[in-house]
């Protein structure tokens, strides 16, 4: 068997085992939709080059050898062989929709020139090559675009300028009937700027939405990455969406990276221990994980290189959120357990995905 078909069957071992506990309401496949929210992670801490940028005391060798590392911890990663592992995840349970974080590009350039533009990895576009490969039919709805960073760092041969460019992108599958309208994608007002002897790097995170018809039924799936590092940011983020993109009479699917635990033990107000997903409840949203499953359900997080060989997740972060006309089926994490990480070698990411199978409209008693 190979590597990617044994990948396939874990996977299937741990989707069945979840859909054994599933909720018992029964679903009108005509009116069933499936959703995924992934973290793809970009594969580096950039904590060290963030803390040098706010260093009165750091030098121009300490960021360019910062920042040669970070882009040197992520490519070690490999990029390709994690959009394999993403797209056998999207093969087997086929969503009908893929919300995407951190589906970044890095790219490279000139020292000092700006505007780098030589692709060195375009997380969108390995994820679409290799679920063509499988045989998956998928198109780029939407994306947006956060933060795009870029500085030099110091390599063995030399100088070069790397750029990392954060995007959410939204997948729909082309082959299950489903009408596409109303693309938008924003930035959020609220942001962090990090600022020092080095210049000024502002921080935005951003949203990505579509309006879906299927079944003579539409609703409006929204994806978003909320600041992971200042919880009032990340409280302000979430708020422009409840009066922005989220403010619609449709029926909702609000899927993504919140970097808000579920199950804080307290409301500090410091990520992941914020309001964010209490007050995601309190304007009319339902957790899909906690109305289909009883399980902890941690999304988050794996080590830094993705090497640890036992999963290291405790909290849960990454959710699909409902509103009006929708029932919750089934829910089903993926990326998750420590046959996948020896299978592939790595974890696919740092974070595990999240699908979620839900009804439109009244469910059938």
């Amino acid at each position: 068997m190979t590597r990617k078909l044994r990948l396939l069957v874990v996977v299937a071992v741990v989707v069945a085992l979840a859909a054994s506990g599933a909720t018992s309401a029964r679903a009108d496949g005509s009116r069933t939709v499936t959703v995924m929210t992934r973290n793809l992670y970009f594969g580096s801490d950039l904590g060290p080059v963030a803390a040098l940028v706010s260093d009165p005391l750091a030098t121009p060798t300490d960021l360019l050898t910062a920042v040669a590392n970070a882009y040197t911890s992520a490519q070690a990663t490999n990029f390709p062989a994690r959009a394999g592992a993403w797209a056998d995840e999207i093969a087997l349970t086929r969503p009908d929709l893929v919300g995407l974080q951190e589906a970044v590009q890095w790219r490279t350039g000139p020292a000092f020139a700006g505007n780098a533009s030589t692709v060195a990895a375009n997380f969108v576009q390995l994820l679409l090559a290799a679920l063509a490969a499988r045989g998956q039919h998928y198109q780029l709805v939407t994306e947006d675009t956060g933060y795009d960073l870029e500085a030099p760092g110091l390599f063995p041969a030399g100088l070069m300028d790397v750029r990392l460019t954060q995007h959410d992108a939204i997948l729909a599958r082309t082959d299950d009937g489903l009408t596409l309208t109303h693309p938008q994608s924003g930035q959020f007002a609220a942001m962090l700027t990090l600022s020092g002897n080095f210049g000024s790097f502002p921080l935005p995170w951003a949203w990505a939405s579509v309006d879906v018809t299927k079944a003579g039924r539409t609703f409006r799936f929204v994806t978003t990455h909320l600041d992971p590092d200042v919880g009032p940011y990340q409280l302000a983020q979430a708020q422009e969406l409840l009066t922005g993109p989220l403010d619609t009479t449709l029926p909702v699917v609000w899927s993504g990276d919140f970097n808000s635990d579920a199950d804080a033990p307290a409301i500090t107000g410091v990520v992941p221990e914020t309001s964010t997903y209490q007050n995601a409840l309190a304007a009319g949203f339902t957790d899909t994980w906690t109305a289909t499953r009883s399980d902890p359900g941690y999304t988050c997080c794996e080590e830094a290189d993705l090497l640890n060989p036992q999963p290291t997740l405790d909290t849960r972060i990454d959710f699909v959120l409902t509103r009006g006309a929708i029932t919750p089926l089934l829910d089903v994490l993926v990326g998750n357990t420590a046959l996948e990480r020896r299978l592939l070698g790595r974890w696919p990411s740092d974070h595990a995905g999240v699908v979620a199978v839900l009804q439109l409209g009244a469910a059938k008693g």
